[in-house]
Formats: C-alpha cells, sequence, structure tokens
C-alpha cells in the first residue's frame, strides 16, 4: 500500500508543475504531462539520492521532499494566495469528454485487460502465468525489478551476469522497484505503473496528432490506426483458410501466428500495443518521454517561447536510460527541424540561442548517463553499430516488404507527405533522417530492435496519413458509396492488430512461467540469503532466483544476455556451467570460489539440460527444496 501512496504522491507532484507551467490548457492536457512529469521524477530523480543514500526508503522521501520545494518556492514567489488553485474547468480545449470516453478510455481498457491477464497471473496451482507476448522479456524486466530492490545498490549490477554493470535501460523498472521495495506485491509494482504509462501514451498521442493535424477526426483516427493498426498480414490467413480452415483458427491458437508476427511470410511489423507496449516496458517508458518531448519542441517552433526549449532539455536529458532508441530518435528529429525551421527565422540568433539551451541542457543531463552506462556497453564492442541495410527484409522487393507490414499507411504515405503542411514537411525530413539510419545501421546484437526508431518516425507518418484520409474522404462528399469505401479503408488498416488483440487476449495466462515451489523457493531466498550472494544456476530464462527473488546469477539466459551485447561473456560463461555442474565436487567448489558463488542452484531446468553430478552436489550443504528445486551452499 505504501508503494502505492508513494508513486501518487510523485504523480501529484508532477501535476502541480504541469499545472503551474500549462495553465493555458485544458485539465486533460494538465493531466497527461503532470502524469510524465510524475513518473519521470521518479524514474531519473531518484539516481542523485540513490547515489548517495542506496536504493533505499530514505532516498525516496528524500527525492520526494525535494521535488516539492522549487514548486513551493515558485508559489509563494508570485505571492498566491493559495498553493493549489486547479481549475478543471478552464484553459484551451484539447480533449473533450466525448473523445476521452470513446478513444481514450476505450483503447487503455483493451491494454489494462491484456496487461492484467499478461503479467504474473495467478493460476489455480498456486503458481504465475503470462500471455504469448510476456513470456519472454517479462521474466528480464522482473529480474532487474527486483535485483534493484532486494539488493539496493546503486548503480545496480547486472543480475543476469555476476560482476558487471547493469547498462539496459533499467529506470522504468527502476519505478516498479521503488513500488517493491515498499511493499507493494511484485505483480502490482509492476501493473501498476504500467496502467498510468500506457493510458498517459494513449492520451498524449492523440493531444500530440491533434496539434499536428489541427483536427480533431484526423487525430482520432490516427490514433485508432497507430494502436489498432497492422498491415495486410490478414490476406495470408485469408488466403489459406480457403484450403485449409485451420489456419485461420491458427491465429488465437499458435505461438507468434498473428497478421503482425508471421515471418514465414516476412511479416514483422508488430502490432503497437501487443508486441511493444505490454512486453517491451522500456519502449513504453520511451513514448512516454518522446511524445510529449515531440509536442514541447512542435508548440516551441510555433509560439518562440523559450521555456518550450527549456522543458524539452529537461525531458530528453532524461530519455538515455529510460529509453535510448527514443532518445536517439528525438535527437535525429531534432536536428532535422532545427535546420528545416533556420533559413526562414528572421531573428535567427535567438532561435538558435533556444536551440542552443535545448541542446546544452540535454547534454549536461544525458551524458553522464551515456558515458556511464551506454557507451560502456557499446564501446569496443562489435554487437552494435554495424552496417546492415534493408532491416529485416530478406526476402522481399523493398517496397513491397513495407506495403504488406505498414499496410494502408504505406499505401497513402506518398498522397499523405505531398499533402501535408510546409511545417508538416520539415518535421518529416527528421523522419526521414531516422528511418535511413535504421534502414542501414544496425544499433545492437537484434536488428529487428531498429524497429524501435522506426516506431518514432511512424507514429508522424500514421498521423499525417490520417489527416490526408480525412480530406480524401471530404472531396469525395459528391462520389457515390464513400461511406462505404472509407469503412473499408479503415478495416484494412486495422484487421490484422484487432486479430491479433483477440489473439494477446486468448493466450492471457495460457504459459505457466512459476510453479507455487519456484515461487517458495524464492521466498525462501529472500527471507534467508544475502541480498548480494552470486548463486549458480542453469540459463534457462524461467528463473526464479533471479527473477522472483531479485539474487545475482552467475549467468542468465541468452535470450537477455546475449541480445544485450554480452556474446562472449555469455558463450564462455554458459560452457562453463555445463562444465561444472557435470564435474567433480572439487572442480565445482573451486570454481565457485574462484567466481565469488556462494549457492548452488538445482531446478528442474537444471537437473534435465545440464544433468549435474549428484555425487558432487551430495558433499554440499543442502539448505532448502521445494518441489523438485534444491539449494546448495557452498561452504
Amino acid at each position: 500500500m505504501f508503494g502505492i501512496i508513494i508513486y501518487v504522491l510523485f504523480l501529484a507532484v508532477g501535476f502541480l508543475y504541469a499545472d503551474l507551467y500549462f495553465k493555458d490548457k485544458d485539465i486533460f492536457f494538465r493531466s497527461w504531462m503532470g502524469g510524465v512529469f510524475g513518473n519521470v521524477i521518479l524514474m531519473m530523480g531518484i539516481v542523485i539520492p540513490a547515489l548517495i543514500f542506496d536504493f533505499t526508503v530514505i532516498s525516496h522521501i528524500v527525492l520526494l521532499i525535494v521535488s516539492i520545494i522549487p514548486y513551493i518556492i515558485i508559489v509563494l514567489r508570485r505571492r498566491q494566495d493559495k498553493l493549489y488553485r486547479i481549475d478543471i474547468r478552464s484553459g484551451e480545449a484539447c480533449v473533450d469528454w466525448r473523445v476521452f470516453l470513446a478513444l481514450i478510455l476505450p483503447i487503455s481498457i483493451i491494454i489494462w485487460i491484456l496487461m492484467t491477464n499478461h503479467i504474473l497471473v495467478p493460476t489455480d496451482n498456486g503458481g504465475y502465468a503470462s500471455g504469448q507476448c510476456t513470456y519472454g522479456d517479462l521474466q528480464m524486466h522482473l529480474t532487474f525489478i527486483t535485483s534493484i530492490a532486494e539488493q539496493k545498490a546503486f548503480p545496480p549490477e547486472y543480475s543476469l551476469l555476476s560482476g558487471m554493470n547493469l547498462n539496459y535501460p533499467f529506470f522504468v523498472d527502476m519505478l516498479s522497484s521503488s513500488l517493491y521495495l515498499f511493499g507493494t506485491p511484485l505483480r502490482w509494482a509492476v501493473l501498476i505503473p504500467s496502467y498510468v504509462i500506457s493510458f498517459l501514451l494513449v492520451l498524449g498521442f492523440y493531444i500530440l496528432a491533434l496539434s499536428i493535424t489541427n483536427r480533431k477526426s484526423s487525430a482520432i483516427i490516427g490514433t485508432v490506426l497507430f494502436f489498432i493498426g497492422g498491415g495486410f498480414g490478414f490476406a495470408y490467413f485469408f488466403e489459406g483458410a480457403k484450403a485449409d480452415h485451420s489456419v485461420f483458427t491458427e491465429i488465437f491458437t499458435g505461438y507468434y501466428h498473428t497478421p503482425t508476427n508471421y515471418n514465414e511470410h516476412n511479416i514483422r511489423w508488430s502490432n503497437t500495443i501487443c508486441d511493444m507496449i505490454i512486453p517491451q516496458r522500456t519502449t513504453m517508458a520511451g513514448w512516454l518521454t518522446v511524445i510529449p518531448a515531440l509536442w514541447l519542441l512542435l508548440d516551441g517552433l510555433k509560439s518562440g517561447k523559450r521555456s518550450r526549449f527549456i522543458a524539452v532539455g529537461l525531458l530528453a536529458g532524461c530519455m538515455p536510460m529510460i529509453h535510448t532508441h527514443s532518445f536517439l530518435a528525438l535527437g535525429i528529429i531534432s536536428a532535422g527541424l532545427l535546420f528545416a525551421h533556420l533559413y526562414k527565422q528572421e531573428n535567427k540568433k535567438d532561435y538558435l540561442i533556444n536551440w542552443a539551451i535545448f541542446g546544452g541542457i540535454t547534454i549536461l543531463m544525458a551524458f553522464p548517463q551515456l558515458f556511464y552506462w551506454t557507451f560502456t556497453q557499446t564501446s569496443g564492442n562489435s554487437s552494435f553499430l554495424n552496417f546492415k541495410f534493408n532491416w529485416v527484409n530478406d526476402n522481399d522487393p523493398y517496397i513491397w516488404f513495407y506495403i504488406k507490414n505498414f499496410g494502408i499507411i504505406a499505401l497513402f504515405a506518398v498522397p499523405a507527405i505531398l499533402h501535408a503542411s510546409s511545417g508538416n514537411k520539415k518535421l518529416l525530413i527528421g523522419c526521414a533522417l531516422v528511418m535511413v539510419l535504421a534502414e542501414t545501421i544496425q544499433f545492437q546484437q537484434n536488428v529487428y530492435d531498429n524497429n524501435k526508431l522506426i516506431y518514432v518516425a511512424f507514429m508522424i507518418l500514421v498521423i499525417l496519413v490520417a489527416d490526408w484520409l480525412v480530406s480524401a474522404y471530404g472531396a469525395l462528399k459528391s462520389v457515390r458509396g464513400r461511406v462505404f469505401l472509407a469503412v473499408l479503408v479503415l478495416i484494412a488498416g486495422n484487421l490484422s492488430g484487432a486479430l491479433t488483440i483477440g489473439r494477446e487476449y486468448y493466450s492471457g495466462g495460457m504459459y505457466q512461467t512459476f510453479s507455487s515451489s519456484d515461487i517458495a523457493m524464492a521466498d525462501y531466498i529472500k527471507d534467508n540469503t544475502d541480498p548480494n550472494a552470486v548463486f549458480l544456476t542453469g540459463t534457462e530464462h524461467l528463473n526464479p532466483v533471479c527473477t522472483l527473488a531479485g539474487r545475482t546469477i552467475y549467468c542468465g539466459s541468452s535470450l537477455y544476455v546475449y541480445f544485450h551485447g554480452l556474446t562472449d561473456e555469455y558463450g564462455e560463461r554458459s560452457n562453463e556451467i555445463k562444465n561444472v555442474y557435470s564435474g567433480s565436487y572439487e572442480n565445482l567448489v573451486r570454481f565457485c570460489h574462484d567466481n565469488n558463488i556462494e549457492y548452488v542452484y538445482v531446478g528442474s531446468s537444471e537437473s534435465n539440460d545440464l544433468k549435474p553430478n549428484q555425487s558432487a552436489l551430495s558433499r554440499l550443504e543442502k539448505v532448502h527444496s521445494e518441489g523438485s528445486s534444491t539449494l546448495y551452499r557452498v561452504n
């Protein structure tokens, strides 16, 4: 309960600042920006207190006090009669109640339902289960959440590979660690911030779309296409169903066999809800920050307000360890906007000063993060920054690949771009630069993850295509059947995504991740071992030691360690683990002492995959057993 209270307090602090800064906006806008500010204050603001007091309750209390002081000073200096002067009905209308109830809330509810039946779903036998899209990535995020809260050291250790710093963007997981630290159950420590952030994403996207198009109808359609959307992957299932009806039903039963994830037909453009927001928490948090950053930047260019450039600098400076890809995409788009707008500026000096302030604040805040975490991971690592043309398309003609993956967005991209206003064409310059980089440079071990760059440009393109569709519909007012044609286009644009969402809902709780004995073993480890102890386990990704107990293991799953660029380390350590488990008692003890390993864990995965030497294990101190799992101490 205390964790939820702390989180709500930070959201309230964020809202107070938004209420001061955006007094001319309606309550929806201020709530959106306030939610963004509150989340970012907790994610980024905890860094300095944690460096001093570790990741503790004291750090959070200090941050809460420090974060409210500037607000009090500002209000007192303005000599307001009251600290809290919130007018729900005032301000420029950005979102009306009909749009909120008919669009923003329903899409948010869809996301919340899927999150609820995908994240640590309790099973009848006392275990945990997941849905399709959270079977893999979620366990990694849980590992970071629990280890940060349990070990409390800051900067945190990479608990999937002992002795390494955690360089993966972890701030959003640290947000859940804050709730978990204050006693919130792990499931709700993940779900509650996810509910809030996903709602802010939907609300923020609509507001950004409205500011870009200045048309409510365009913003509505753009929001639907971005969150539901999908390409033409449904056509492959309909075609196959002519010969075999089971082809269509496989959408709801097969593992990653949907119209937005169908590798055998080179369908690689995922649904944003099912494959980006729910399982990929860093992407969710990246969009939380990049959408308001784009709004602030575009509004600053329109209004010339220096305060907008200051605000976007502060927001951008927090982004590297929230989501590095979104930070990079924002930087590229910003560079495009800087030069695209420069030549028409009457007062170039003030214009450049605004950009210098934005850039200076961003660099000042971002560089320590990049230097300590990001560059440490990528410098000299051959898994990063390689030339790779044509993203993940290895089979199809270039244009056809994007038509069948992006669907109507690609089909109508050219007329939408031509139809765009001068200002929006300038915005597209930066988006084009993002696409060029994503199409030519592999930024991480898994080339597929370049989509995290592409999505930032894609969201702008979706908005402009939606705006063109509205204009085209208006131009066809004298044409009979235009309503039927519009419905057909919208169905074609959303059917693949809708089917994928249906599949994800059906898969909720389908895949067991942890048994009741796994949970009991994790509870024992939390209660009876040093939080900083190192454990020897197998490399199965469903690992209760690191995921639920928050302990550091010698080497984790290749799904994470290998694809985080630690390819050599993973290869070496995974081979060592195989030899040590099956080797002699003397080798086991020597290896554990050499690597500061205090405990050896043997669960069903270790027994099946590593064939441990039982006579060697029997000479260790057996400290606890649960079901088929046993924990040994190395003396």
